[in-house]
């Protein structure tokens, strides 16, 4: 009896063990899938919104063409293939240019739509899911201003975008049967419709509690009967400035089923071990306290910041199948969470010192701007900017007034480029300028001595401390064919540099364009 009794005690504290490892399992596993959620979506957005911003700078400057501004969207629309259509709106509201012959919103007079009233106050939109006036079907908008030479509004651009589309991005992140990911507005209607659920996604209403939760800042710790009446464990989370709801869940019962029936076999295996022997029963025993321990180990590490921690299969192999299985999980959770703290530190896109975009950031997004004008047919330059004997600097002053002196550069060369160039820190004292659109007979070479000029005339000061600056600049201009790296953009950043080392060579202070014929590797 007290075996039997001792073993019902061992299969009773591992099952609570399991089961309530698996709840904060299960919770754990909701919020990374909402985290992840709502920063893919936030990306998802603001990636189409800067989309539809250079789009507008592509328009810039060509509003009386409407073939080039078709020809323009026609590229565009092949590039970027989430959009229904894209439209011209001229100042007065009216739409000039549609790349669809009839697009979800084609009334000719959009100046009472929202997305118009924000792009003449000269700000990017993107509104909440609007109902097409033509098909009745649910579409979002995606519009930025087209402002002329005077910085004064000339009218917008506007992307519209399916709600099928979100419903694809949402639908990578189900979990099969045992549950999935859906959107909500702040109304509690679907913007997207998850599974089992039939019809237009703002035709319904979602019945559960997890809106009035989401709204009241009230965390969802608790098991609810959701929108299908399914018993569920759900989480949520606010997307676009808290306007649309990430709800992530998974069926109570596809949680604790498989531990159920886990349990129903140890309990067997037990009692008929225990029977046999104490001596099995000590070993048995011994083989479910280690993978516990191991588990405690993991967690204790996974919390002091090492994600890298593993559980080694040849330490769990004489453990109960359940238990294997529970470290794996464990293993899979961690590999999922090493993962998504990757992702997250790749969105850093911003230089902390400068505030103007990493190394990382126009590496990734220059190649798409860089197509971009070509589909477009545009010129491209880059232009790379090195302090000249910044060293001297750091050395007479210190490195603290050296980064002082680097943030005064990153303003002054904001203060001198269009706002559709892009700016980069590109590595200690160098700056990396891509300028789309740039005239293409020394267009490139125009800006950089306006840039050296801005630096010849607006030293360091600081509290009595004045410090000249000059920059050595190299430009390249885009060309089809490239003979460096495996990209345009770094054909282009490769010729830079060495135009940018003849502009050391030359004296410095100055710019330099390397010709075809001056080529070096």
């Amino acid at each position: 009896m007290i075996i039997v009794v001792l073993g019902a005690l061992i299969l009773i504290s591992t099952t609570l063990t399991e089961a309530r490892f698996k709840t904060r399992q299960t919770e754990q596993q909701l919020k990374d899938a909402i985290s992840l959620q709502s920063s893919f979506i936030d990306r998802w957005l603001e990636d189409h919104s800067t989309q539809i911003g250079v789009l507008s700078r592509l328009v810039k400057g060509r509003t009386g063409d409407k073939d080039e501004i078709r020809r323009i969207f026609k590229a565009f629309m092949s590039e970027e293939g989430e959009y229904t259509a894209v439209l011209y709106v001229d100042a007065q509201g009216q739409i000039a240019v549609d790349s669809q012959s009839q697009s979800p919103d084609s009334s000719g007079d959009v100046s009472d739509r929202d997305y118009f009233k924000e792009a003449r106050a000269g700000r990017r939109f993107i509104t909440d899911v609007l109902i097409s006036k033509n098909s009745s079907r649910p579409f979002v908008f995606v519009s930025s201003p087209v402002m002329d030479g005077n910085n004064e509004f000339n009218g917008l651009v506007c992307g519209v975008i399916h709600i099928g589309v979100l419903k694809k991005v949402m639908s990578q992140f189900d979990f099969g049967n045992a549950g999935g990911t859906y959107l909500l507005n702040r109304d509690g209607q679907f913007i997207t419709v998850p599974l089992g659920v039939e019809g237009e996604p703002l035709n319904l209403a979602d019945t559960s509690p997890i809106a009035g939760l989401a709204k009241a800042g009230t965390p969802a710790n608790k098991v609810y009967v959701n929108y299908a009446g399914d018993r569920v464990m759900g989480q949520y989370g606010w997307v676009k400035d808290r306007e649309w709801l990430v709800v992530a869940e998974m069926k109570h019962s596809n949680v604790f089923q498989a531990l159920y029936t886990d349990m129903l076999l140890m309990a067997v295996i037990v009692l008929i071990m225990l029977l046999l022997s104490f001596a099995l029963t000590f070993k048995f025993t011994e083989g479910i306290v280690r993978p516990i321990r191991l588990l405690l180990q993991g967690t204790s590490t996974i919390r002091a910041g090492d994600y890298d921690f593993r559980i080694p299969h040849d330490q769990i192999s004489s453990a109960p199948e359940e238990l294997q299985q529970l470290c794996e999980n464990f293993n899979l959770a961690g590999k999922k969470l090493k993962s998504t703290i990757q992702m997250l530190e790749l969105t850093a896109v911003v230089d902390e010192l400068t505030e103007v975009y990493n190394r990382r950031y126009i590496l990734t997004e220059g190649p798409r701007l860089v197509e971009t004008c070509s589909r477009a047919g545009q010129p491209c330059s880059i232009l790379m900017m090195d302090i000249d004997y910044f060293k001297k600097v750091n050395d007479t002053y210190g490195h603290l007034v050296g980064d002082r002196v680097i943030i005064h550069a990153a303003s002054l060369l904001m203060s001198c480029v269009r706002s559709c160039d892009m700016v980069s820190r590109y590595g200690g004292e160098e700056f990396l300028v891509l300028a789309p659109n740039a005239p293409a007979a020394g267009g490139g070479v125009e800006l950089g001595n306006r840039i050296c000029r801005m630096f010849r005339d607006q030293p360091y000061r600081e509290e009595g401390l004045e410090i000249p600056l000059t920059v050595s600049i190299g430009v390249a201009d885009y060309r089809a064919d490239y003979s460096f790296g495996r990209s345009t953009l770094e054909d282009m950043i490769s010729r830079a540099d060495q135009a940018l080392y003849k502009a050391k060579r030359n004296g410095r202070n100055r710019v330099e364009l390397l010709k075809d014929s001056q080529k070096q590797i």
